[in-house]
């Protein structure tokens, strides 16, 4: 029992006695603590009299202070048990665009069944800022591709096929696969974060030099650029899902995936709302629609 609340108590009771009793302690105890606090303080607080233990004059502003102390204690308290029974907490989410509106909702409404009291607030951005945000401290952890954050812990959840996306007029509309050598002399409308995504690695591994016409900052803008015939696009299956563009994707032959998941920063301490979340994520399934 902390002495601050003992030295309460008696001020409450007026007696030695009643306090060990309510407290569970001997007498003798609740008198040492009693003369032990008096000792640090160097003068006394309470004087022994026919009504009990009564509080000196003038010693009324240490009972105030002990009393600030212990109920700044209690909402410690409460405060560490809440994160640790998850009965509230806080996560700063990271998301690409196309996690952000196909799985995110999903997932936070069925961990928020669970742990209703868990607080989220959402990013959704492109790769370098999130990073810049994780890096920080600002963000817990951000959904993204396994390629964009290399070196980071990484929790895999599912693989997303890249698909070649045209207009739907365009001489290749209607295969079923593409080969990347049929695209090597097209025009290209890059994503928002062009060559430093898959698709960088695409152009990459085939030595193509992609003729990028246009490079919009959205990769909505990007799918209507397409739409209108301005060119050829690389896009993950999972942005496509939900879409209203009129244009024809398709996969490669070559079948090329980017793995996603979520990343947290290395070496930084993940509050008990995080880890929660992560391990929830573990067991939580992809909705039917967007598993591959």
């Amino acid at each position: 029992m902390n002495k601050y609340r003992i030295i309460l108590d008696v001020y409450k009771t007026h007696s030695i006695s009643k306090t060990a009793g309510r407290l569970n302690y001997t007498q003798s105890a609740i008198s040492q603590a009693i003369k032990n606090f008096e000792n640090e303080l160097g003068f006394q607080i309470f004087r022994r009299s026919k009504a009990g233990m009564e509080l000196i004059s003038g010693m009324e502003e240490i009972i105030q202070s002990l009393e600030n102390i212990c109920h700044e204690e209690d909402k410690l308290s409460k405060f560490a048990k809440n994160l640790t029974s998850l009965d509230s907490g806080y996560i700063r989410i990271g998301s690409v665009q196309s996690v952000s509106y196909n799985w995110l909702p999903n997932l936070i409404k069925d961990f928020s069944d669970k742990y209703p009291n868990i607080r989220f607030e959402l990013m959704i951005d492109g790769i370098a800022p999130l990073k810049a945000k994780l890096d920080n401290e600002q963000l817990d952890c951000v959904f993204t591709s396994k390629y964009m954050l290399p070196g980071y812990p990484f929790k895999q959840m599912d693989e997303d096929e890249m698909m070649l996306v045209m207009p739907e007029n365009h001489r290749l509309a209607g295969r079923e696969t593409i080969s990347v050598s049929e695209i090597d002399y097209e025009n290209f409308v890059m994503s928002a974060n062009g060559l430093d995504e898959e698709a960088g690695i695409i152009f990459e591994e085939n030595h193509i030099i992609p003729k990028v016409q246009y490079e919009p900052t959205e990769d909505f803008a990007a799918l209507k650029m397409v739409e209108l015939g301005f060119g050829l696009t690389i896009i993950p299956k999972l942005f496509l899902t939900g879409t209203t563009f009129r244009v024809y994707a398709c996969p490669f032959e070559e079948h090329y995936s980017r793995i996603l998941g979520i990343a947290y920063a290395p070496d930084k301490p993940l509050s008990p709302a995080t880890r929660k979340f992560l391990d929830y994520i573990k067991t939580w399934e992809l909705p039917r629609q967007y598993r591959t």
